[in-house]
């Protein structure tokens, strides 16, 4: 009888073990499955992006040169033109007799006018020529200086901007100097009248190398002078006008690298800060809220191949490069919560989610940069849920085939 009772506690005994054993592993949490990424060293760039439109730098107003009649204009918005070859217009002018003697004195004003403009846009031009010969020479001694590692990269390329916009600006003054000898003939063979012409139509050509935009004035008909036939506008002088924030907007300088992106075609687009505008205004966005933009011009670098098909008036969203880091620590965005008023993340140590606070320099879309608080290869918790506290268990979620 002694041995069944002790057999019976026994049994009794090692149920109750079973039992409890069961309870604990009841009330033990289960890990809670999460998303897993780690921080990594590599490099990445703090930026500022907005929308704007595509606009060309410089557009020239051909106007009719002489009073007459206007034989029909051929040409269409989207044809090319040549500057000093393209005919865009013929005008017959009107009778040497019509001209008095007050129309004679006008014409002889806007003929010395333009001689003075010649003589104005030359100067401008050596000065321009002179200032980028000045940015190529300090874009050589910056060169050698980075080179030898007594430059900063950011000197480098805000010279490499200077250079390419001096040889811009040489290039706009060249065409400004054609237009305004073009003006010149125009005013000087007012004054001649159709008889030196031999009575034959006085042809108008293109200003600057580029396209038609707009044709303001296409059937034939009697004009006066000045009266404007079309727009000529320079595709190689095109430039995306960005409508940043004020806030974002006080941070980017004129010289920043900058590139365009989601415009419609592949890829994006290299460019250059050419201006940050000094004039605020006020914009209301879609949810109804008043805003303070300032626009920002983003001149493109690349071959103009690249962007051929992109035109003015088009859509664009641009983004400026206010810092670069190629090596900085890097976390994923989707891993950073707030904590105490200050950023943190959940690394993952023996299976227990730690929150550790970090500090945060640059946020780019999808990364972030830590300055303090992590090291390259913590494996850390990514979008995590409300089930994932300091201490908690964890486990990697298994990654399912897309």
């Amino acid at each position: 009888m002694a041995d069944i009772k002790w057999v019976r506690w026994a049994l009794a005994g090692a149920a109750a073990a079973v039992a409890a054993g069961a309870l604990a592993l009841l009330l033990v949490p289960r890990p809670v499955p999460v998303e897993v990424g780690a921080a990594t060293v590599g490099p990445i760039a703090l930026s500022v992006a907005d929308q704007g439109l595509a606009r060309v730098r410089e557009a020239y107003l051909v106007a009719a040169p002489v009073s007459g009649r206007l034989e029909r204009v051929e040409l269409h918005v989207g044809d090319p033109v040549v500057a000093g070859t393209t005919v865009v217009a013929r005008i017959r002018p009107a009778s040497a007799d019509l001209m008095d003697p007050r129309a004679r004195t006008q014409a002889e004003a806007a003929a010395t006018a333009a001689q003075a403009a010649v003589g104005a846009a030359q100067a401008q031009q050596e000065q321009l020529a002179a200032e980028a010969r000045k940015a190529d020479g300090d874009l050589a001694r910056v060169r050698v200086l980075a080179e030898k590692g007594f430059a900063a990269r950011q000197a480098l390329e805000s010279a490499e901007a200077q250079s390419r916009a001096g040889r811009a600006a040489v290039r706009a003054a060249a065409a400004q100097l054609a237009v305004r000898r073009s003006e010149l003939a125009v005013a000087r063979g007012a004054l001649l009248g159709p008889d030196a012409a031999g009575g034959q139509a006085v042809t108008v050509t293109s200003p600057a190398s580029g396209y038609v935009t707009r044709v303001l004035q296409e059937s034939a008909a009697p004009l006066a002078m000045g009266a404007p036939l079309l727009e000529v506008s320079d595709q190689a002088g095109l430039e995306a006008a960005i409508e940043f924030l004020s806030q974002d907007a006080v941070r980017i300088a004129e010289g920043m690298g900058a590139e365009i992106y989601d415009w419609g075609g592949p890829g994006t687009l290299p460019a250059v800060v050419r201006r940050v505008e000094p004039q605020a205004f006020t914009k209301t966005s879609a949810l109804g809220v008043e805003e303070q933009r300032v626009r920002v011009l983003l001149q493109l670098t690349g071959p103009p191949a690249t962007w051929a098909r992109l035109g003015p008036g088009y859509r664009v969203w641009g983004r400026v490069i206010l810092r670069r880091s190629p090596h900085a620590l890097k976390a994923p965005v989707g891993a950073l919560v707030r904590a105490d008023g200050r950023w943190a993340v959940y690394r993952i140590e023996a299976g227990r989610a730690r929150l550790i606070p970090i500090t945060v320099g640059a946020l780019a879309d999808q990364e972030a940069e830590v300055l303090s608080g992590l090291k390259g290869g913590d494996r850390l918790v990514v979008f995590p849920s409300d089930k994932v506290r300091d201490g908690a268990r964890v486990r990697a979620r298994a990654r399912t085939a897309d």
